[in-house]
């Protein structure tokens, strides 16, 4: 009865937003959800299990540890009424019972890397999740250009594997890129990148040859890459998954006064270590025939 009480505030059209607000600082936006869509007996049976999927992680030790935080938090509450006082009361920020994914990169309420374990597992708002990757994949990529701000460089490459893994799954999402105006955006990331990655290899560069390794994605042999070199990857791994859509391609061919230019940018790109496949298939993708900017691209290389 509880669960379906529940489910109805969260449905409320006035006040309902604000109550799943509320609910989320307790549970994962993954049961959220599961209240909202109801019905409750599905509610009780979710909160009793085990369930670790790119939307919803639950344990029965999560939902011990948050029912004794809730029971605190009523014991005290309640002893502080008793004692006549008004108490201005709010619910926490985040539940302990959630502590333990605290780190775990989530994006539009999906654990990032339980998406990569299973990028075909049926997420309820694709969409939310593409745009969330797409905006912060780029402030990711912004944040490693200033050496006073904390951020993990392995964040941007394990964003870009899930935009590139989602598009793959969902083809169709490209398009809802094209059309909310990321494809420059992301060009003009590769770029930046690649003039950044220039500057850094002529400070550094010495004339002593790296170890080698073997890029399976590229399928050659390559030196050992630079953080700056692996995020300029992965950018171009994002166009070139986004060239696959003709919208994408179209929307690659406009450019503004400053803006850089598409085929100029990837005919670069052909000497960059472990990219020279990635970008030739990027450029076969957007000269394709069904292209209405096709004659525009082929002007760029031409000049």
């Amino acid at each position: 009865m509880a669960a379906s009480l529940l489910g109805k505030l969260v449905g409320q059209p006035m006040h309902g937003p604000r109550v799943a607000i509320t609910l989320a600082r307790f549970l994962p936006d993954g049961l959220v959800s599961v209240i909202r869509d109801g019905p409750g007996e599905a509610v009780v049976v979710a909160l009793e299990q085990t369930t670790e999927t790119p939307e919803l992680v639950w344990t029965p030790a999560m939902a011990a540890s948050l029912s004794a935080q809730i029971s605190t938090m009523a014991s005290e509450l309640f002893r502080e009424q008793m004692k006549g006082r008004v108490v201005d009361w709010d619910v926490p920020e985040q539940a302990s019972g959630q502590q333990e994914m605290r780190d775990e990169p989530q994006v539009g309420g999906i654990y990032v890397r339980l998406f990569l374990k299973d990028p075909k597992f049926p997420l309820r708002n694709p969409k939310r999740f593409l745009e969330g990757l797409l905006d912060q994949y780029l402030s990711s990529i912004a944040a490693t250009h200033y050496e006073t701000q904390a951020i993990d460089p392995e964040l941007p490459l394990l964003l870009s594997a899930a935009l590139v893994s989602l598009l793959r799954v969902h083809p169709a999402l490209a398009d809802h890129v094209g059309y909310l105006g990321y494809v420059p955006k992301l060009v003009a990331a590769v770029a930046f990148e690649g003039r950044r990655e220039t500057m850094a290899s002529g400070e550094v560069d010495n004339g002593n040859h790296a170890e080698r390794t073997y890029d399976a994605d590229n399928g050659s042999s390559e030196q050992t890459q630079t953080p700056q070199e692996r995020v300029r990857l992965s950018c171009l791994r994002v166009l070139h998954q986004l060239a696959a859509s003709t919208t994408c391609a179209e929307a690659m061919a406009a450019t503004s006064a400053g803006t850089p230019q598409v085929v100029p940018l990837l005919m670069k790109a052909i000497g960059w270590q472990g990219g020279s496949i990635l970008a030739l298939e990027t450029l076969k993708r957007v000269v394709v025939a069904g292209n209405r900017a096709r004659d525009a691209l082929v002007a760029q290389g031409l000049k």
